[in-house]
Protein backbone atom coordinates (compact mmCIF):
# COMPACT_ATOMS: atom_id res chain seq x y z
CA UNK A 1 0.00 0.00 0.00
CA UNK A 2 2.88 2.36 0.77
CA UNK A 3 4.47 2.01 -2.67
CA UNK A 4 1.33 3.07 -4.64
CA UNK A 5 0.92 6.11 -2.36
CA UNK A 6 4.54 7.14 -2.94
CA UNK A 7 4.10 6.60 -6.67
CA UNK A 8 0.95 8.73 -6.76
CA UNK A 9 2.50 11.54 -4.70
CA UNK A 10 5.54 11.53 -6.99
CA UNK A 11 3.41 11.75 -10.12
CA UNK A 12 1.03 14.46 -8.87
CA UNK A 13 3.77 16.45 -7.12
CA UNK A 14 6.13 16.23 -10.09
CA UNK A 15 3.36 17.17 -12.53
CA UNK A 16 2.30 20.24 -10.52
CA UNK A 17 5.92 21.33 -10.10
CA UNK A 18 6.37 21.22 -13.88
CA UNK A 19 2.91 22.63 -14.65
CA UNK A 20 3.48 25.92 -12.82
CA UNK A 21 6.29 27.21 -15.09
CA UNK A 22 4.53 25.69 -18.09
CA UNK A 23 1.31 27.49 -17.16
CA UNK A 24 3.01 30.83 -16.62
CA UNK A 25 4.74 30.53 -19.99
CA UNK A 26 1.49 29.55 -21.71
CA UNK A 27 -0.15 32.66 -20.17
CA UNK A 28 2.55 34.80 -21.77
CA UNK A 29 1.86 33.18 -25.14
CA UNK A 30 -1.87 33.77 -24.82
CA UNK A 31 -1.44 37.44 -23.86
CA UNK A 32 1.41 38.05 -26.32
CA UNK A 33 3.59 39.16 -23.43
CA UNK A 34 7.37 39.30 -23.38
CA UNK A 35 8.91 35.85 -22.87
CA UNK A 36 12.31 34.73 -21.66
CA UNK A 37 14.79 35.04 -24.56
CA UNK A 38 12.21 37.13 -26.39
CA UNK A 39 14.66 38.74 -28.80
CA UNK A 40 16.13 35.41 -29.93
CA UNK A 41 12.77 33.70 -30.16
CA UNK A 42 11.27 36.58 -32.13
CA UNK A 43 14.07 36.43 -34.68
CA UNK A 44 13.47 32.74 -35.27
CA UNK A 45 9.68 33.15 -35.43
CA UNK A 46 9.83 36.21 -37.68
CA UNK A 47 11.94 34.23 -40.13
CA UNK A 48 9.17 31.65 -40.40
CA UNK A 49 6.51 34.34 -40.72
CA UNK A 50 8.39 35.97 -43.60
CA UNK A 51 8.84 32.64 -45.39
CA UNK A 52 5.14 31.74 -45.24
CA UNK A 53 3.97 35.34 -45.75
CA UNK A 54 2.20 35.88 -42.43
CA UNK A 55 1.42 39.26 -40.90
CA UNK A 56 1.86 38.46 -37.23
CA UNK A 57 -0.08 41.57 -36.16
CA UNK A 58 -3.23 40.64 -38.06
CA UNK A 59 -6.08 39.56 -35.79
CA UNK A 60 -8.56 36.90 -36.89
CA UNK A 61 -12.25 36.42 -36.30
CA UNK A 62 -13.34 32.99 -35.05
CA UNK A 63 -14.25 31.92 -38.58
CA UNK A 64 -10.87 33.00 -39.97
CA UNK A 65 -9.08 31.28 -37.09
CA UNK A 66 -10.92 28.02 -37.64
CA UNK A 67 -10.43 28.19 -41.41
CA UNK A 68 -6.68 28.67 -40.92
CA UNK A 69 -6.61 25.67 -38.56
CA UNK A 70 -8.53 23.48 -41.01
CA UNK A 71 -6.39 24.57 -43.95
CA UNK A 72 -3.14 23.82 -42.12
CA UNK A 73 -4.37 20.46 -40.88
CA UNK A 74 -5.73 19.58 -44.33
CA UNK A 75 -2.39 20.22 -46.03
CA UNK A 76 -0.53 18.09 -43.49
CA UNK A 77 -3.18 15.35 -43.77
CA UNK A 78 -2.59 15.19 -47.53
CA UNK A 79 1.16 14.90 -47.04
CA UNK A 80 0.89 12.06 -44.52
CA UNK A 81 -1.79 10.26 -46.57
CA UNK A 82 0.44 10.08 -49.65
CA UNK A 83 3.55 9.13 -47.64
CA UNK A 84 1.69 6.15 -46.17
CA UNK A 85 0.16 5.25 -49.51
CA UNK A 86 3.51 5.21 -51.33
CA UNK A 87 5.98 4.50 -48.53
CA UNK A 88 7.35 1.50 -50.44
CA UNK A 89 8.40 3.87 -53.27
CA UNK A 90 10.24 6.32 -51.02
CA UNK A 91 13.95 5.36 -51.05
CA UNK A 92 14.94 7.33 -47.94
CA UNK A 93 15.02 5.41 -44.63
CA UNK A 94 13.06 2.65 -46.34
CA UNK A 95 12.54 -1.03 -45.67
CA UNK A 96 12.02 -3.42 -48.63
CA UNK A 97 9.61 -5.56 -46.60
CA UNK A 98 7.19 -2.65 -45.95
CA UNK A 99 4.37 -2.15 -48.44
CA UNK A 100 2.32 0.98 -48.97
CA UNK A 101 -0.94 1.23 -47.02
CA UNK A 102 -4.28 0.62 -48.67
CA UNK A 103 -6.32 3.77 -49.32
CA UNK A 104 -8.72 3.12 -46.42
CA UNK A 105 -5.91 2.42 -43.93
CA UNK A 106 -3.89 5.43 -45.13
CA UNK A 107 -7.01 7.60 -44.74
CA UNK A 108 -7.72 6.25 -41.26
CA UNK A 109 -4.13 6.68 -40.08
CA UNK A 110 -3.66 10.17 -41.52
CA UNK A 111 -7.00 11.33 -40.07
CA UNK A 112 -6.12 9.65 -36.79
CA UNK A 113 -2.85 11.53 -36.40
CA UNK A 114 -4.01 14.92 -37.70
CA UNK A 115 -6.93 14.87 -35.24
CA UNK A 116 -4.61 14.11 -32.29
CA UNK A 117 -6.27 10.68 -31.94
CA UNK A 118 -3.53 8.27 -33.10
CA UNK A 119 -5.86 5.27 -33.30
CA UNK A 120 -3.75 2.48 -34.81
CA UNK A 121 -5.27 -0.13 -37.10
CA UNK A 122 -1.75 -1.21 -38.01
CA UNK A 123 1.41 -2.48 -36.30
CA UNK A 124 4.03 0.22 -36.61
CA UNK A 125 7.05 -1.98 -36.10
CA UNK A 126 5.83 -4.41 -38.77
CA UNK A 127 4.13 -2.19 -41.36
CA UNK A 128 5.86 1.21 -41.36
CA UNK A 129 9.24 2.35 -42.65
CA UNK A 130 11.51 4.54 -40.55
CA UNK A 131 10.70 7.41 -42.93
CA UNK A 132 6.96 7.03 -42.29
CA UNK A 133 7.45 6.79 -38.54
CA UNK A 134 9.80 9.77 -38.29
CA UNK A 135 8.97 12.18 -41.12
CA UNK A 136 5.22 11.59 -41.37
CA UNK A 137 3.83 10.46 -38.02
CA UNK A 138 6.27 12.11 -35.61
CA UNK A 139 5.91 15.36 -37.57
CA UNK A 140 2.14 15.07 -37.29
CA UNK A 141 2.51 14.61 -33.53
CA UNK A 142 3.69 18.22 -33.35
CA UNK A 143 1.08 19.62 -35.73
CA UNK A 144 -2.00 18.07 -34.07
CA UNK A 145 -1.43 19.18 -30.45
CA UNK A 146 -0.16 22.59 -31.58
CA UNK A 147 -3.48 23.10 -33.38
CA UNK A 148 -5.48 22.20 -30.27
CA UNK A 149 -3.33 24.38 -28.02
CA UNK A 150 -3.62 27.31 -30.43
CA UNK A 151 -7.41 26.94 -30.48
CA UNK A 152 -7.40 27.04 -26.67
CA UNK A 153 -5.34 30.24 -26.79
CA UNK A 154 -8.00 31.86 -28.98
CA UNK A 155 -10.79 30.56 -26.76
CA UNK A 156 -9.26 31.99 -23.56
CA UNK A 157 -8.51 35.34 -25.24
CA UNK A 158 -12.25 35.80 -25.78
CA UNK A 159 -12.69 36.39 -22.04
CA UNK A 160 -9.88 38.94 -21.69
CA UNK A 161 -10.11 40.98 -24.92
CA UNK A 162 -13.02 42.93 -26.41
CA UNK A 163 -13.44 43.60 -30.14
CA UNK A 164 -9.82 42.69 -30.79
CA UNK A 165 -10.13 39.34 -32.49
CA UNK A 166 -8.94 35.99 -31.23
CA UNK A 167 -5.31 36.34 -32.25
CA UNK A 168 -3.60 34.85 -35.27
CA UNK A 169 -3.62 31.08 -35.73
CA UNK A 170 -0.39 30.94 -37.69
CA UNK A 171 1.44 32.94 -35.02
CA UNK A 172 0.09 30.79 -32.19
CA UNK A 173 0.72 27.57 -34.09
CA UNK A 174 4.33 28.49 -34.90
CA UNK A 175 5.12 29.69 -31.39
CA UNK A 176 3.66 26.58 -29.75
CA UNK A 177 5.76 24.25 -31.90
CA UNK A 178 9.03 26.22 -31.82
CA UNK A 179 9.07 27.48 -28.24
CA UNK A 180 7.02 24.90 -26.34
CA UNK A 181 6.65 21.47 -27.90
CA UNK A 182 9.94 21.17 -29.76
CA UNK A 183 12.37 22.09 -26.95
CA UNK A 184 10.51 20.09 -24.29
CA UNK A 185 10.20 17.06 -26.58
CA UNK A 186 13.90 17.28 -27.44
CA UNK A 187 14.99 17.34 -23.80
CA UNK A 188 12.49 14.60 -22.92
CA UNK A 189 13.85 12.48 -25.77
CA UNK A 190 17.35 12.72 -24.29
CA UNK A 191 16.02 11.78 -20.86
CA UNK A 192 14.12 8.80 -22.24
CA UNK A 193 17.29 7.66 -24.01
CA UNK A 194 18.99 7.76 -20.61
CA UNK A 195 16.17 5.57 -19.24
CA UNK A 196 16.81 3.02 -22.02
CA UNK A 197 14.57 4.02 -24.96
CA UNK A 198 16.46 3.50 -28.27
CA UNK A 199 17.09 6.25 -30.82
CA UNK A 200 18.64 5.29 -34.15
CA UNK A 201 18.01 5.56 -37.89
CA UNK A 202 18.62 1.82 -38.32
CA UNK A 203 15.35 -0.01 -38.91
CA UNK A 204 16.62 -3.19 -37.21
CA UNK A 205 19.62 -4.88 -35.64
CA UNK A 206 20.74 -8.50 -35.83
CA UNK A 207 21.55 -10.09 -32.47
CA UNK A 208 22.55 -13.50 -31.20
CA UNK A 209 20.36 -14.82 -28.39
CA UNK A 210 21.65 -16.69 -25.35
CA UNK A 211 20.61 -19.89 -27.13
CA UNK A 212 22.94 -18.97 -30.01
CA UNK A 213 20.13 -18.17 -32.46
CA UNK A 214 19.98 -15.15 -34.75
CA UNK A 215 17.18 -12.67 -34.13
CA UNK A 216 16.16 -9.45 -35.87
CA UNK A 217 15.04 -6.70 -33.48
CA UNK A 218 13.13 -3.74 -34.90
CA UNK A 219 14.55 -0.39 -33.82
CA UNK A 220 14.39 3.20 -35.04
CA UNK A 221 13.90 6.75 -33.75
CA UNK A 222 11.76 5.54 -30.85
CA UNK A 223 12.78 8.07 -28.20
CA UNK A 224 11.98 11.11 -30.35
CA UNK A 225 8.56 9.71 -31.18
CA UNK A 226 7.88 8.63 -27.61
CA UNK A 227 8.61 12.06 -26.10
CA UNK A 228 6.19 14.02 -28.30
CA UNK A 229 3.74 11.12 -28.22
CA UNK A 230 3.21 11.65 -24.48
CA UNK A 231 3.78 15.42 -24.31
CA UNK A 232 1.38 16.17 -27.16
CA UNK A 233 -1.55 13.96 -26.07
CA UNK A 234 -0.85 11.80 -29.11
CA UNK A 235 -0.52 8.20 -27.95
CA UNK A 236 0.43 6.41 -31.18
CA UNK A 237 3.21 3.93 -30.44
CA UNK A 238 6.26 3.05 -32.51
CA UNK A 239 5.49 -0.60 -31.71
CA UNK A 240 2.18 -2.42 -31.82
CA UNK A 241 2.36 -3.02 -28.07
CA UNK A 242 2.60 0.75 -27.51
CA UNK A 243 3.91 1.75 -24.06
CA UNK A 244 3.79 -1.87 -22.90
CA UNK A 245 6.79 -2.53 -25.18
CA UNK A 246 10.10 -2.44 -23.25
CA UNK A 247 11.68 -0.22 -25.91
CA UNK A 248 9.00 2.45 -25.47
CA UNK A 249 8.71 2.15 -21.70
CA UNK A 250 11.65 0.22 -20.24
CA UNK A 251 11.22 0.63 -16.47
CA UNK A 252 9.56 2.38 -13.55
CA UNK A 253 11.46 5.63 -14.13
CA UNK A 254 10.33 5.91 -17.74
CA UNK A 255 6.79 4.94 -16.72
CA UNK A 256 6.62 7.69 -14.09
CA UNK A 257 8.14 10.34 -16.35
CA UNK A 258 5.83 9.48 -19.24
CA UNK A 259 2.80 9.86 -16.96
CA UNK A 260 3.99 13.35 -15.98
CA UNK A 261 4.60 14.24 -19.64
CA UNK A 262 1.01 13.34 -20.46
CA UNK A 263 -0.41 15.41 -17.62
CA UNK A 264 1.79 18.50 -17.62
CA UNK A 265 0.29 20.63 -20.43
CA UNK A 266 -3.40 19.84 -19.64
CA UNK A 267 -2.73 20.66 -15.97
CA UNK A 268 -0.79 23.80 -16.94
CA UNK A 269 -3.79 25.34 -18.73
CA UNK A 270 -5.83 26.10 -15.56
CA UNK A 271 -2.70 27.75 -14.16
CA UNK A 272 -2.42 29.92 -17.29
CA UNK A 273 -6.16 30.62 -17.08
CA UNK A 274 -5.78 31.71 -13.45
CA UNK A 275 -2.83 33.95 -14.28
CA UNK A 276 -4.91 35.81 -16.88
CA UNK A 277 -8.41 35.72 -15.37
CA UNK A 278 -7.84 35.51 -11.64
CA UNK A 279 -5.96 33.03 -9.49
CA UNK A 280 -9.13 31.87 -7.73
CA UNK A 281 -10.79 30.87 -10.99
CA UNK A 282 -7.72 29.01 -12.21
CA UNK A 283 -7.15 27.18 -8.95
CA UNK A 284 -10.82 26.18 -8.80
CA UNK A 285 -10.69 24.66 -12.30
CA UNK A 286 -7.41 22.90 -11.43
CA UNK A 287 -8.84 21.45 -8.20
CA UNK A 288 -11.96 20.27 -10.03
CA UNK A 289 -9.77 18.50 -12.59
CA UNK A 290 -7.61 16.89 -9.89
CA UNK A 291 -10.63 15.73 -7.87
CA UNK A 292 -12.17 14.28 -11.02
CA UNK A 293 -8.90 12.54 -11.84
CA UNK A 294 -8.71 11.18 -8.27
CA UNK A 295 -12.25 9.84 -8.58
CA UNK A 296 -11.37 8.02 -11.81
CA UNK A 297 -8.27 6.57 -10.19
CA UNK A 298 -10.25 5.41 -7.16
CA UNK A 299 -12.85 3.70 -9.37
CA UNK A 300 -10.09 2.11 -11.44
CA UNK A 301 -8.47 0.57 -8.38
CA UNK A 302 -11.58 -0.79 -6.65
CA UNK A 303 -10.57 -4.24 -7.87
CA UNK A 304 -7.12 -5.37 -8.95
CA UNK A 305 -6.48 -5.67 -12.67
CA UNK A 306 -4.63 -8.53 -14.32
CA UNK A 307 -2.45 -10.43 -13.89
CA UNK A 308 -3.08 -11.50 -17.50
CA UNK A 309 -2.18 -8.92 -20.21
CA UNK A 310 -0.35 -6.75 -17.65
CA UNK A 311 3.37 -6.08 -17.68
CA UNK A 312 5.15 -7.62 -14.70
CA UNK A 313 7.40 -4.53 -14.72
CA UNK A 314 4.48 -2.36 -13.57
CA UNK A 315 1.78 -4.47 -11.90
CA UNK A 316 -1.84 -3.51 -11.32
CA UNK A 317 -1.60 -0.05 -9.71
CA UNK A 318 1.04 1.35 -12.04
CA UNK A 319 -0.82 -0.03 -15.07
CA UNK A 320 -4.10 1.53 -13.92
CA UNK A 321 -2.38 4.82 -13.04
CA UNK A 322 -0.64 5.05 -16.41
CA UNK A 323 -3.73 4.09 -18.39
CA UNK A 324 -6.07 6.45 -16.53
CA UNK A 325 -3.57 9.32 -16.87
CA UNK A 326 -3.31 8.52 -20.58
CA UNK A 327 -7.00 8.11 -21.31
CA UNK A 328 -8.06 11.09 -19.14
CA UNK A 329 -5.68 13.32 -21.12
CA UNK A 330 -6.92 11.79 -24.40
CA UNK A 331 -3.41 10.54 -25.07
CA UNK A 332 -4.46 6.94 -25.61
CA UNK A 333 -1.11 5.29 -24.89
CA UNK A 334 -1.37 2.13 -22.77
CA UNK A 335 1.29 0.21 -20.86
CA UNK A 336 -0.83 -2.95 -20.71
CA UNK A 337 -3.47 -4.72 -22.74
CA UNK A 338 -6.94 -3.30 -22.17
CA UNK A 339 -8.20 -6.87 -22.01
CA UNK A 340 -6.25 -7.20 -18.75
CA UNK A 341 -8.07 -4.28 -17.13
CA UNK A 342 -10.68 -5.11 -14.49
CA UNK A 343 -14.28 -4.05 -15.34
CA UNK A 344 -14.12 -1.16 -12.86
CA UNK A 345 -10.95 0.10 -14.55
CA UNK A 346 -12.68 -0.06 -17.95
CA UNK A 347 -15.59 1.95 -16.51
CA UNK A 348 -13.09 4.54 -15.33
CA UNK A 349 -11.45 4.76 -18.77
CA UNK A 350 -14.83 5.15 -20.48
CA UNK A 351 -15.89 7.87 -18.02
CA UNK A 352 -12.68 9.77 -18.75
CA UNK A 353 -13.43 9.68 -22.48
CA UNK A 354 -17.08 10.61 -21.99
CA UNK A 355 -16.12 13.74 -19.98
CA UNK A 356 -12.94 14.71 -21.91
CA UNK A 357 -12.05 17.43 -19.42
CA UNK A 358 -10.39 15.88 -16.36
CA UNK A 359 -7.98 17.15 -17.43
CA UNK A 360 -8.52 16.39 -21.14
CA UNK A 361 -6.15 16.75 -24.07
CA UNK A 362 -3.63 19.54 -24.66
CA UNK A 363 -5.71 22.68 -25.14
CA UNK A 364 -9.02 21.05 -26.02
CA UNK A 365 -9.44 19.66 -22.50
CA UNK A 366 -9.50 23.19 -21.06
CA UNK A 367 -11.94 24.31 -23.74
CA UNK A 368 -14.25 21.40 -22.95
CA UNK A 369 -14.11 22.20 -19.24
CA UNK A 370 -15.16 25.78 -20.00
CA UNK A 371 -18.14 24.41 -21.94
CA UNK A 372 -19.13 22.51 -18.78
CA UNK A 373 -18.73 25.77 -16.83
CA UNK A 374 -21.11 27.56 -19.22
CA UNK A 375 -23.69 24.74 -19.00
CA UNK A 376 -23.36 24.67 -15.20
CA UNK A 377 -23.89 28.44 -14.92
CA UNK A 378 -26.96 28.14 -17.15
CA UNK A 379 -28.50 25.36 -15.05
CA UNK A 380 -27.73 27.16 -11.79
CA UNK A 381 -29.18 30.36 -13.26
CA UNK A 382 -32.42 28.52 -14.00
CA UNK A 383 -32.49 27.14 -10.45
CA UNK A 384 -32.10 30.56 -8.79
CA UNK A 385 -34.10 32.51 -11.41
CA UNK A 386 -31.24 34.68 -12.70
CA UNK A 387 -29.75 35.27 -16.12
CA UNK A 388 -26.51 33.28 -16.35
CA UNK A 389 -23.40 35.46 -16.24
CA UNK A 390 -19.71 34.71 -16.67
CA UNK A 391 -16.80 37.13 -16.26
CA UNK A 392 -19.26 40.06 -16.08
CA UNK A 393 -20.80 39.03 -19.41
CA UNK A 394 -24.25 37.64 -20.08
CA UNK A 395 -24.42 34.10 -21.43
CA UNK A 396 -26.84 34.31 -24.35
CA UNK A 397 -29.25 31.66 -25.58
CA UNK A 398 -26.97 31.21 -28.62
CA UNK A 399 -24.03 30.41 -26.33
CA UNK A 400 -26.11 27.84 -24.46
CA UNK A 401 -27.31 26.20 -27.68
CA UNK A 402 -23.73 25.92 -28.94
CA UNK A 403 -22.53 24.50 -25.60
CA UNK A 404 -25.36 21.95 -25.48
CA UNK A 405 -24.69 20.89 -29.07
CA UNK A 406 -21.02 20.38 -28.23
CA UNK A 407 -22.11 18.13 -25.37
CA UNK A 408 -24.66 16.18 -27.45
CA UNK A 409 -22.53 15.63 -30.55
CA UNK A 410 -20.23 13.41 -28.50
CA UNK A 411 -22.73 10.65 -27.57
CA UNK A 412 -24.20 10.79 -31.09
CA UNK A 413 -20.78 10.11 -32.63
CA UNK A 414 -20.34 7.15 -30.27
CA UNK A 415 -23.73 5.48 -30.16
CA UNK A 416 -24.87 5.76 -33.79
CA UNK A 417 -21.75 4.07 -35.26
CA UNK A 418 -21.84 1.45 -32.50
CA UNK A 419 -25.40 0.52 -33.47
CA UNK A 420 -24.41 0.58 -37.15
CA UNK A 421 -21.51 -1.80 -36.52
CA UNK A 422 -23.81 -4.36 -34.92
CA UNK A 423 -26.71 -4.03 -37.35
CA UNK A 424 -24.43 -4.47 -40.39
CA UNK A 425 -22.65 -7.47 -38.88
CA UNK A 426 -19.22 -5.82 -38.94
CA UNK A 427 -19.00 -5.95 -35.16
CA UNK A 428 -19.81 -9.65 -35.13
CA UNK A 429 -17.06 -10.24 -37.71
CA UNK A 430 -14.55 -9.12 -35.08
CA UNK A 431 -16.06 -10.18 -31.76
CA UNK A 432 -18.08 -13.23 -32.85
CA UNK A 433 -21.79 -13.86 -33.16
CA UNK A 434 -22.22 -14.53 -29.45
CA UNK A 435 -22.50 -10.94 -28.17
CA UNK A 436 -21.33 -10.71 -24.56
CA UNK A 437 -20.89 -7.67 -22.28
CA UNK A 438 -17.16 -7.81 -23.08
CA UNK A 439 -17.61 -7.89 -26.86
CA UNK A 440 -20.19 -5.09 -26.68
CA UNK A 441 -17.78 -3.06 -24.54
CA UNK A 442 -15.00 -3.54 -27.07
CA UNK A 443 -17.12 -2.07 -29.88
CA UNK A 444 -18.45 0.75 -27.69
CA UNK A 445 -14.88 1.51 -26.61
CA UNK A 446 -13.66 1.68 -30.23
CA UNK A 447 -16.06 4.45 -31.18
CA UNK A 448 -15.75 6.20 -27.82
CA UNK A 449 -12.01 6.36 -28.35
CA UNK A 450 -12.45 7.64 -31.91
CA UNK A 451 -15.03 10.30 -30.98
CA UNK A 452 -12.91 11.46 -28.03
CA UNK A 453 -9.77 11.68 -30.20
CA UNK A 454 -8.22 9.27 -27.73
CA UNK A 455 -6.80 6.40 -29.75
CA UNK A 456 -6.67 3.51 -27.29
CA UNK A 457 -8.59 0.43 -28.40
CA UNK A 458 -9.09 -3.31 -27.99
CA UNK A 459 -8.91 -4.30 -31.64
CA UNK A 460 -5.63 -2.88 -32.96
CA UNK A 461 -4.67 -4.22 -36.38
CA UNK A 462 -7.60 -6.66 -36.41
CA UNK A 463 -9.84 -3.65 -37.18
CA UNK A 464 -7.94 -3.00 -40.41
CA UNK A 465 -10.96 -3.48 -42.67
CA UNK A 466 -12.65 -0.90 -44.93
CA UNK A 467 -15.69 -0.63 -42.64
CA UNK A 468 -13.73 0.08 -39.46
CA UNK A 469 -11.17 2.30 -41.18
CA UNK A 470 -13.75 4.52 -42.88
CA UNK A 471 -16.26 4.72 -40.02
CA UNK A 472 -13.73 5.42 -37.26
CA UNK A 473 -11.97 7.87 -39.58
CA UNK A 474 -15.16 9.86 -40.12
CA UNK A 475 -15.96 9.76 -36.39
CA UNK A 476 -12.46 11.04 -35.55
CA UNK A 477 -12.81 13.83 -38.09
CA UNK A 478 -16.18 15.01 -36.78
CA UNK A 479 -15.20 14.46 -33.14
CA UNK A 480 -12.24 16.79 -33.54
CA UNK A 481 -13.32 19.65 -35.73
CA UNK A 482 -17.04 20.10 -35.01
CA UNK A 483 -16.48 20.81 -31.28
CA UNK A 484 -13.49 23.09 -32.02
CA UNK A 485 -15.57 25.07 -34.54
CA UNK A 486 -18.43 25.46 -32.07
CA UNK A 487 -16.09 26.40 -29.22
CA UNK A 488 -14.46 29.07 -31.35
CA UNK A 489 -17.96 30.31 -32.25
CA UNK A 490 -18.67 30.70 -28.52
CA UNK A 491 -15.37 32.56 -28.19
CA UNK A 492 -16.32 34.85 -31.04
CA UNK A 493 -19.60 35.59 -29.29
CA UNK A 494 -17.85 36.60 -26.07
CA UNK A 495 -15.43 38.98 -27.79
CA UNK A 496 -18.29 41.35 -28.67
CA UNK A 497 -20.16 41.22 -25.36
CA UNK A 498 -20.40 44.19 -23.03
CA UNK A 499 -18.35 43.89 -19.86
CA UNK A 500 -20.44 45.03 -16.89
CA UNK A 501 -20.11 44.42 -13.20
CA UNK A 502 -22.90 41.89 -12.88
CA UNK A 503 -23.53 39.37 -10.16
CA UNK A 504 -22.96 35.81 -11.39
CA UNK A 505 -25.60 33.25 -10.32
CA UNK A 506 -22.67 31.49 -8.66
CA UNK A 507 -19.12 32.73 -8.29
CA UNK A 508 -16.85 30.78 -10.65
CA UNK A 509 -14.36 30.04 -7.91
CA UNK A 510 -14.32 28.53 -4.47
CA UNK A 511 -15.47 25.30 -2.91
CA UNK A 512 -19.16 25.64 -3.80
CA UNK A 513 -18.37 26.21 -7.48
CA UNK A 514 -15.98 23.24 -7.56
CA UNK A 515 -18.59 20.96 -6.02
CA UNK A 516 -21.41 22.07 -8.33
CA UNK A 517 -19.21 21.89 -11.43
CA UNK A 518 -18.13 18.33 -10.63
CA UNK A 519 -21.67 17.21 -9.79
CA UNK A 520 -23.08 18.69 -12.99
CA UNK A 521 -20.29 17.28 -15.13
CA UNK A 522 -20.57 13.72 -13.84
CA UNK A 523 -24.37 13.87 -13.56
CA UNK A 524 -24.80 14.93 -17.19
CA UNK A 525 -22.34 12.24 -18.25
CA UNK A 526 -24.10 9.56 -16.20
CA UNK A 527 -27.55 10.48 -17.52
CA UNK A 528 -26.24 10.27 -21.08
CA UNK A 529 -24.13 7.13 -20.95
CA UNK A 530 -25.19 5.05 -17.94
CA UNK A 531 -27.48 2.63 -19.85
CA UNK A 532 -24.65 1.78 -22.25
CA UNK A 533 -22.14 1.25 -19.44
CA UNK A 534 -24.68 -0.89 -17.57
CA UNK A 535 -24.99 -3.42 -20.41
CA UNK A 536 -21.25 -3.28 -21.06
CA UNK A 537 -18.50 -3.16 -18.41
CA UNK A 538 -20.96 -3.19 -15.46
CA UNK A 539 -22.12 -6.63 -16.63
CA UNK A 540 -18.66 -8.09 -17.29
Amino acid sequence: MVEPIIQLITVIGGTLALAVPFGLYIARLIAYETRPLERTLSRVENGFFRVIGIDKNRQMTWKEYFLALILTNGIVFGFVFFVLLFQDSIPILSNPTREGFTADLAFNTAISFVTNTDLQHYLGDQQLTVFSQMVALTFMMFVAPASGIAAAFAFIRAFIRKNFGLGNFYVDFTRVIITLLLPVAFLSSLLLMFFGVPQTLDSSVDVTTVEGRQQIIVTGPVSSLESIKELGSNGGGYYGANSAHPFENPNGLSNTYEIMLMLVIPVAFPIAYGKLLGAGRGVSILIAMLIGFGFLLAVGNVAESGPGALETRFGSFNSVLFNIASISTNTGAVNSGLIGMAPNAVVSLLLAMFVQAIPGADGTGMMTMMVYVIITLFIVGLMVGKTPEFMSMKISSKDIKLAVFIFLIHPALILIPTALAFTTGNAQALVGNDITPLSYTQVLYEYTSAASNNGSDYFGASANTPFWNWTTGIVMLLGRYVPIALMLAIAGSFTVKDRKELIEPIKTQGGLFIMILLIMTFLLTALTFFPFIAIGPFSM
